[in-house]
């Protein structure tokens, strides 16, 4: 298997100047509330990460994620990323375009 965190990196940097006038300074799409420690360019990042490395299954990649728990210390719960993740993929479709 390839390093997820390697891989993650990159489709960050990668990610980050394309996405730079749609999030703020902390990679989040502008909305109310409280500032979500793992950020919205984050969730996108670890989407394509994982479709990237043919990681179909949340579950799997959850549990590949584990090997990775000191290199993701704000990674968010399964639930929430699968929340995120839904209502992020119009943002996903633009930046990838």
């Amino acid at each position: 298997m390839h390093n997820l965190k390697a891989n993650f990196d990159k489709i960050l940097e990668h990610l980050t100047p394309f996405a730079k006038k749609m999030v703020n300074e902390h990679g989040n799409i502008l909305r109310c509330g409280a500032v979500p420690k793992f950020s919205d360019l984050e969730v996108v990042a670890l989407s394509i990460t994982a479709e990237a490395l043919s990681i179909d299954s949340e579950n799997f990649l959850f549990e590949k994620l584990k090997e990775y728990k000191n290199e993701f210390p704000n990674l968010i719960s399964r639930c929430q990323y699968n929340q995120r993740r839904k209502k992020l993929s119009p943002f996903r479709l633009n930046v990838q375009n």
